[in-house]
């Protein structure tokens, strides 16, 4: 039989083996030429186990008379990867079981905007990845190289932070995250909008109707003024208001500001996010 498994990198899985239940069961877990785990004589046989899986694996003993050889594998790491096979001998028959395992890193990106009296600034985040990541940045529809770079390593993982100084406010900025499925973050900076104290403006946000239809779609608004940022309003399905006079439009995700008053003043950022995709869009208010 051919299985395929695939386990997240540092976190346990199982790789199954079944067969037709017998009398004196012999188990011989193998990848390649390495000895994964033995078990005979109604016990495990680990004196020959490859040093590679030592207090790794793990037998369900109390299901193997039922014919369940399958084997728990501990802590993976991305050299687990790779064809095991599992064999089962009994009195009565002989099982092969071939199961490829693929580890999977649970990688993860994100997008800052920074402001300070002299530059606005986008740090463009790859955290925890495998293969190491490449960060490339496009203004509009060309290419411009980074500002600055930061990278780290954690056992096989790779960290990458790129620096991105905002120039040109017309046009949006994209910072591609090339990994075997790539990531696009987005930025977008828009002109500033003005309005009077004591009324009421929609400041809108960016986004594609087919992104608000994705799993894990969120929405989140905050308030960048004076070097402080503070969360007004999110929404992940239900709509929450972390401010008073403010709410989001849960039919276009803009943010409703109400009874404006000149502290409203400042920079707003609306985050769009899915598993795979940011979009950042800030805009400046002037009361």
């Amino acid at each position: 039989e051919q299985e395929t498994v695939t386990g997240l990198f540092s976190k346990d899985c199982i790789l199954p083996c079944p067969f037709p239940p017998g009398d004196d069961e012999v188990i011989y877990w193998k990848k390649g030429d390495k000895n994964v785990h033995s078990y005979y004589y109604q016990r495990d046989q680990l004196e020959r186990q490859d040093p590679d899986y030592r207090h790794r694996t793990h037998l369900f003993h109390e299901n193997i008379p039922g014919g369940n050889a399958s084997l728990r594998l501990s802590n993976l790491t991305l050299t687990d990867e790779g064809p095991y096979s599992c064999y089962v001998g009994t009195q009565q028959t002989k099982t092969e079981v071939e199961v490829t395992l693929h580890v999977r890193v649970s990688s993860y990106y994100a997008l800052e905007y920074r402001k300070t009296d002299t530059e606005r600034m986008l740090k463009c985040y790859a955290f925890l990845t495998y293969p190491a990541p490449r960060i490339s940045w496009v203004r509009g529809n060309t290419s411009i190289p980074e500002t600055d770079r930061k990278e780290a390593r954690d056992g096989v993982l790779y960290s990458l932070r790129s620096d991105q100084n905002i120039i040109n406010t017309a046009d949006p900025y994209y910072c591609h995250i090339h990994l075997p499925h790539e990531e696009v973050l987005q930025l977008s900076v828009s002109d500033q909008l003005s309005n009077v104290e004591g009324s009421s403006i929609a400041i809108p946000c960016e986004y594609s109707s087919n992104t608000a239809n994705s799993e894990g779609f969120s929405v989140v608004w905050t308030l960048n003024r004076n070097a402080v940022i503070s969360v007004l309003a999110s929404f992940n399905g239900t709509s929450h208001s972390y401010q008073p006079r403010v709410h989001i439009n849960q039919s276009d995700f803009s943010l409703m500001l109400h009874d404006l008053a000149p502290n409203d003043s400042g920079e707003y950022l609306c985050n769009i996010s899915t598993p795979h995709y940011t979009k950042l869009t800030v805009r400046t208010l002037q009361v």
